[in-house]
């Protein structure tokens, strides 16, 4: 009998260990493909229904299947996985398979009446209904701006009620900036998911109105800023696009002529913030993409507007992220990050018990570690500040979706901290939750008297399904804002 040599033993140990570990093909293909633009999401995050009917014929239509022929009439753009059909049967029956038949739900928070603030329900114009796409208020002017559905900017003065319109554009308003020298509109150009690329950024000057010569993607979101201190102002756009979209940066040459660079070209981005993360000397960029690739990435400013992306957040794609804040909520001298998640209005929507914010401590070198997570279905903005002006940082967390069949109060959900290193927070609602439904979120001295105030904007667009009984009183209520005036002073 032949002796096997020892060296060969080890070798021997792992060819059988390989063949004896070989993932499945179903697994292997559900890595593979699951993966390709995103990370895989949990196979248990989502429904065995919501798989069948919405998501795997998305994600069919987003692959390139052999044996499938292609619709002439229906244009594909963006990255798409090659796969046969054979597999991407398999790969669908395996996810079919071990989906639940329903998800989990959370328990109601415990929650007390809203204190602290007294509550004003608003109607500002005279339009049925409510269809607010941008409200800022702006404590330099001691006015509230709103953008509206119709491509109408307009300002609204609280102590007067009174409503001006500013500007009259062609498509849905959704941002709307001011620096020393400029004003900045940005128009969405269609609403609706779309891959054609009709947005626009308008500029003013006194009653100089020009458009900069460059197409956009759905924009959303745009910031102003000379980054790279050379005394000319640079505009990040977040053109969230559908299938493809990207994060650009706009170098002005003259008031229409600009140069487009590409920051990240991926889908989804939705807002960006400028602050120095390294402590260079030079202002970085963090932004927050959702739409498959759900992620806070930091890009590193280089030299000449270049610019180093690092991914320092990443969640699955079905978490629907929507909004996040950068602050220091441990007072330790880094900034951390806070999320909300509950973006429904799309093909999966079920009530999904991850949805809500979570709190990203950050350890002084950029490494994100989650640390808290308070659940709440459809949450969607969060507003981070001291509002009760204790020294901790109280949260304002809205939902557009909220499950409104069990828990319609949990539209609005006031966090007052009563212990940061616990993270310990009184949970608070309003007395009357579901006289609109709440869209956008804001908070400034309304009342100048030295405390913050909050303001909800609400938005009677058709996303998702609503009892009957609530949007019908949204109709005779006719809520245009919520202001809750801060009591404290």
């Amino acid at each position: 009998m032949k002796r096997i040599s020892i060296l060969w033993i080890p070798v021997l140990a792992c060819l059988f260990a390989c063949k004896k570990d070989k993932e499945p093909k179903e697994v292997a293909l559900y890595n593979n493909y699951c993966a390709s633009c995103h990370i895989a999401p949990g196979i248990q995050e989502l429904p065995k229904h919501i798989w069948e009917t919405s998501v795997l014929p998305d994600m069919a239509a987003r692959m390139d299947i052999a044996e499938m022929p292609d619709d002439p009439n229906d244009p594909r753009s963006g990255f798409r996985p090659k796969i046969t059909l054979s597999d991407w049967i398999t790969l669908k029956n395996y996810i079919v398979s071990l989906a639940p038949d329903s998800l989990s739900s959370n328990s109601l928070p415990d929650y007390s009446p809203l204190e602290g603030f007294n509550s004003h329900m608003l109607k500002i114009d005279q339009e049925v209904g409510a269809y607010f796409t941008f409200m800022q208020y702006r404590d330099q002017e001691a006015k509230l701006f709103l953008g509206d559905i119709y491509g109408a900017l307009s300002t609204y003065d609280f102590p007067t009620r009174k409503m001006q319109k500013i500007y009259q554009g062609l498509t849905p308003i959704t941002w709307y900036s001011r620096s020393a020298a400029m004003e900045y509109i940005s128009e969405v150009g269609i609403l609706d998911p779309s891959e054609q690329e009709k947005g626009s950024i308008i500029t003013r000057k006194e009653k100089d109105t020009a458009t900069f010569q460059t197409s956009l993607h759905r924009p959303v979101h745009h910031l102003v800023a000379d980054l790279d201190t050379n005394g000319t102002e640079e505009v990040v756009i977040s053109e969230f696009g559908n299938e493809t979209g990207r994060l650009s940066l706009l170098e002005q040459k003259d008031t229409v002529t600009v140069e487009k660079k590409v920051l990240l070209n991926q889908p989804g981005c939705i807002r960006t913030i400028t602050k120095d993360m390294n402590r260079d000397g030079k202002l970085d960029l963090v932004t927050l993409t959702s739409q498959g690739n759900e992620s806070i990435t930091i890009l590193y400013q280089q030299d000449e507007l270049q610019f180093k992306a690092e991914k320092v957040i990443e969640f699955s794609p079905v978490f629907g992220s929507s909004w996040f804040e950068l602050i220091d909520y441990d007072m330790d001298g880094n900034d951390d990050i806070i999320t909300v998640h509950g973006d429904n209005a799309d093909k999966s929507y079920v009530h999904k018990p991850y949805h809500g914010m979570r709190i990203h401590l950050n350890d002084g070198n950029n490494n994100f570690i989650e640390s808290y997570f308070y659940p709440l279905n459809g949450a969607t903005r969060c507003l981070a500040r001291d509002f009760d002006q204790d020294g901790d940082v109280d949260i304002a967390l809205l939902s557009t979706f909220p499950n409104y069949e069990d828990a319609p109060q949990l539209s609005f959900v006031y966090l007052e901290n009563k212990d940061s290193e616990a993270f310990t927070f009184e949970s608070q609602i309003l007395d009357n939750p579901n006289t609109g439904r709440w869209f956008l979120l804001d908070a400034g001295d309304v009342d100048q008297d030295g405390d913050l105030d909050i303001v909800l904007s609400s938005f009677t667009y058709t996303f998702t399904p609503v009892p009957k009984q609530l949007s019908q009183l949204w109709k005779e209520r006719e809520v245009d804002l919520l202001l809750l005036e801060n009591t404290l002073h």
